[in-house]
């Protein structure tokens, strides 16, 4: 063959001008905004991941004795291992980001309506699986927050009547963790959603071909307007445009991976006696609901408001007017709506973090010496983790329960504190504290602490959680 004739029938082969041509030059609304490109950036975000976990796979090892080895191995002794991880770790913050812009922009500008059903469905399976992959990912590290983070996750579908405990043993590979959960997780996060993604950004796009760019219905362009209008094509306008801001991230990325500290903790198994699990930043506000539903209603938290949440997302093309004006401006109370959603999930994520801040390190008690009854009760505040809900002085603790400053201010007395210790309910019937099966004088000394946190009338010193179960030893 003429080396002139390569060209034209190398284009016939692979169908460039019946398909890719077409593909390619195909023309989008002029008006098209820069939240278009977030579509491409998740395609070139999974790209990414995909070609730093492939690297990644190639040394880690998904066994309980190994795991915490191989990253080991990973970020100390392979050459560009830690510049590689650093990619995958960040990129896929990066990912739930960008598929959650590209999800909140679709729905405030109406591009689930008709006849985008389907575009919108697909994409929602879409941020489920990417969610997948973050939840079976961070298993992966073998450390304290991937083991007790993953514990909390898999003990949810306990709660689902009739099925809930085989599910959540098929999730495991047992009733506890173990090295078939780390594989099997390996196995999922690997392999089998990551092909499932693949076929989904594949229908995904076929349909946004299909079905074109849902553009903000607006007054239509006149004659002279039309002559003035740029084209704005596939490629090269769309492609230059994702391709700016994908180099923007990247740049993110690099830097990230290069200067930023990745978070790990000890190996899995680490006695640590007070550890508070905590997930990925991006699970962190359905962790927090879980706090709001204590006791018999956790169900509610941790299953039925989820699973409302992810049904209302795929009925959201029935809701409504099936057809109508696109649009932010156009759409007032959805709008609404998505902000009202988006302020709750960012609050209560920002509650999660402020609850896992270390607690309990510290405890705050009466500057001078204190009785025998007191010294019992200051070891039981320690020992029973009462800083786990409540705070002294703001000090120390968690602010779930009330800050116990001060309780013969509120005119608490002795019995009624042992009282309420033994069992909250009989006083509060709405209180979510625990009940405490503690002896008469264990709850003596308790409450005998609690009364003389009195700082109106004298004054106040910080000890450490060592100093106080070290005084306790024999």
């Amino acid at each position: 063959m003429k080396r002139r004739n390569f060209i034209p029938a190398l284009q016939e082969r692979v169908g460039w001008k019946k398909g890719l041509q077409p593909f390619l030059y195909k023309e989008l609304p002029p008006k098209t905004g820069w939240s278009a490109t977030l579509g491409s950036l998740c395609v070139l975000l999974f790209v990414t991941m995909f070609v730093s976990g492939v690297f990644l796979a190639m040394y880690y090892n998904p066994s309980p004795d190994k795991a915490y080895q191989a990253i080991d191995y990973i970020m100390n002794d392979l050459p560009w291992g830690r510049f590689l991880r650093g990619i995958h770790h960040w990129g896929a913050s990066a990912m739930v980001i960008a598929v959650f812009l590209h999800m909140m922009t679709s729905f405030f500008h109406g591009s689930y309506k008709s006849p985008r059903e389907l575009t919108w469905i697909s994409g929602v399976l879409m941020l489920l699986i990417v969610l997948g992959l973050g939840f079976t990912g961070y298993l992966l590290p073998w450390d304290l927050k991937a083991y007790w983070a993953t514990t909390v996750s898999t003990n949810i579908p306990k709660d689902i009547p009739i099925v809930g405990g085989f599910l959540s043993r098929l999730a495991l590979g047992g009733s506890n963790i173990s090295g078939l959960t780390l594989t099997r997780f390996y196995a999922i996060h690997a392999m089998l959603l990551p092909a499932l993604l693949v076929g989904l950004i594949a229908f995904h796009i076929f349909l946004v071909r299909a079905h074109g760019i849902a553009e903000e219905v607006t007054e239509p362009l006149t004659g002279e307007e039309l002559k003035v209008a740029k084209v704005y094509r596939f490629y090269p306008e769309h492609l230059l445009r994702a391709s700016i801001v994908f180099a923007v991230v990247l740049i993110v990325l690099l830097g990230l991976s290069i200067f930023a500290h990745i978070p790990r903790e000890q190996v899995a198994g680490t006695l640590v006696e007070n550890y508070l699990p905590r997930p990925e930043w991006y699970y962190m506000w359905l962790f927090q609901l879980l706090t709001l539903f204590p006791g018999k209603y956790e169900a509610v938290g941790s299953l039925a408001i989820p699973t409302l949440g992810v049904l209302l997302l795929f009925g959201l093309p029935f809701l409504g007017r099936r057809s109508g004006r696109l649009g932010v401006r156009n759409r007032p109370l959805p709008l609404a709506a998505g902000v009202t959603a988006m302020a709750g999930i960012a609050y209560l994520t920002l509650m999660g973090f402020a609850g896992a801040r270390p607690y309990g390190q510290t405890v705050v008690a009466p500057d001078r010496t204190l009785s025998a009854g007191e010294q019992r009760g200051l070891v039981l505040y320690v020992q029973r983790e009462c800083s786990y809900c409540h705070q002294i002085d703001g000090q120390g603790g968690h602010r779930v329960g009330p800050d116990l400053k001060n309780e013969i201010a509120r005119h608490r007395s002795k019995d009624y504190l042992m009282r309420y210790i033994k069992d909250p309910r009989s006083i509060n019937s709405t209180s979510v504290m625990p009940r405490y099966n503690l002896s008469d004088a264990d709850l003596g000394a308790l409450a005998d602490f609690i009364l003389s946190l009195d700082f109106s009338a004298q004054r106040m010193k910080t000890v450490t959680r060592e100093e106080v179960l070290g005084q306790h030893k024999p």
